[in-house]
C-alpha cells in the first residue's frame, strides 16, 4: 500500500484543485491524450513481452491523466515498426521513444519535438554477430547470406546494420522482436548473421562479433506532437518532473533534462538515408542499396 500513497496524494490534490494541479489541459483530438509507449529497452524483452508490467502501466496512465487533465489512451507497443507507423501518421500526441525512433520522429517534417531525455547511459553499440565456426570474417563475406534484424525503427537493430551493409546482397532477411530471439535464430542456423546491441552480453561461446559500428548511441526521448508543443505544455512537464519517482524506473525519465538535437544530427541523417532505400521484406532476397548520403566515420572495409 505504501508505494501507492504518493500517487494517491497526487490524485487527491488534483481533484481538490490544489497547487499541484495544472491550470490548463494538454489534450489531443477529442480531448484525449494519445500516448505511445516504446521506452528505452527496445529489443531487450524476450519474444515481444509487455513493454511495462500492468502495475507500472496503471501508475503511468494515472500520472499522465493528472498532469494533462485529459483522458489518456496509453498504447504500449513491443515492435518499433508499429511505433514508426504511428509516428509517421501522427497518431500519437506524446510518445516515450528509444534512440532510433527519436531520430525518426525528428524527421517527420517538424511534427514532433523532444522535451525530456529517457534512458540510461550504457556501452550500446550496433554490432554484427556470426557463429564462431562460420568462417565469416568481413562484411564482404556476408554476400548471399541470411540476415536477422529487429523491425524497422530500431537504431542498433535495423538502421545502423543496414547502413554498414550497404552494397551487399542477402539471400533473405528475417526479423525478430528481441535480440534474444535473434540470437536463437543464429544459434539454430536459421540465419548466418544478426544485428546486436553491444551493451548486451550475447551469452554464447559459439558466437563472435564480426563488426562493430563506431557511432555513439544517444539516449531516447519523450516527444510531443507539434500541436502540444505550441500549447502551454510546461505545467504538464512540471507535474512529471515533480513526480518523477512515480514514473517507471525503466523509462529513465530525466527530470528537467531537454535532449540535445545536435547529438542526433548524424544519426538522423543515417535514418533518413536508410528510410529512402527500398527496404527488406521478411523471407525475401534483398540488396542493401540506395543513395548513401551520409558518410560513416567508421573505417570502411574492402567489399
Amino acid at each position: 500500500m505504501k508505494r501507492w500513497l504518493p500517487l494517491l496524494a497526487l490524485l487527491f490534490t488534483a481533484a481538490c484543485g490544489g497547487p499541484q494541479s495544472p491550470s490548463v489541459a494538454l489534450c489531443g483530438p477529442g480531448n484525449r491524450l494519445r500516448v505511445g509507449l516504446v521506452g528505452a529497452l527496445e529489443g531487450r524483452t524476450q519474444g515481444g513481452a509487455a513493454v511495462l508490467p500492468d502495475s507500472d502501466q496503471f501508475r503511468l496512465k494515472e500520472l499522465l491523466t493528472v498532469a494533462s487533465r485529459c483522458e489518456v489512451q496509453l498504447e504500449p507497443v513491443a515492435s518499433p515498426e508499429q511505433a514508426r507507423r504511428r509516428l509517421s501518421t501522427g497518431d500519437w500526441d506524446l510518445a516515450f521513444l528509444p534512440p532510433g525512433l527519436t531520430a525518426y520522429a525528428l524527421e517527420q517534417g517538424g511534427g514532433y519535438g523532444l522535451v525530456r531525455q529517457l534512458g540510461r547511459r550504457s556501452n550500446s553499440k550496433s554490432q554484427l554477430l556470426v557463429r564462431e565456426a562460420s568462417g565469416l570474417r568481413t562484411r564482404a563475406d556476408l554476400r548471399g547470406k541470411r540476415l536477422g534484424l529487429l523491425p524497422r525503427g530500431s537504431l542498433t537493430g535495423f538502421y545502423l546494420p543496414l547502413f554498414n551493409l550497404h552494397g551487399l546482397r542477402f539471400s533473405e532477411v528475417q526479423y525478430a522482436l528481441s535480440y534474444a530471439d535473434l540470437r536463437e535464430m543464429l544459434n539454430d542456423g536459421r540465419v548466418d548473421v544478426i544485428a546486436w546491441d553491444g551493451a548486451l552480453p550475447h551469452g554464447s561461446p559459439g558466437l563472435r562479433m564480426l563488426y562493430e559500428d563506431s557511432h555513439l548511441i544517444p539516449l531516447g526521448a519523450l516527444a510531443l506532437s507539434q500541436p502540444l508543443l505550441q500549447s502551454d505544455h510546461q505545467p504538464f512537464l512540471s507535474q512529471l518532473d515533480q513526480n518523477v519517482s512515480q514514473l517507471p524506473p525503466s523509462l529513465g525519465y530525466a527530470s528537467g533534462v531537454i535532449p540535445e538535437p545536435y547529438s542526433l544530427k548524424e544519426l538522423r541523417g543515417i535514418v533518413a538515408a536508410v528510410e529512402g532505400w527500398s527496404l527488406p521484406r521478411a523471407g525475401a532476397p534483398y540488396t542493401v542499396y540506395g543513395a548513401k548520403k551520409v558518410a560513416s566515420p567508421a573505417k570502411e572495409e574492402s567489399r
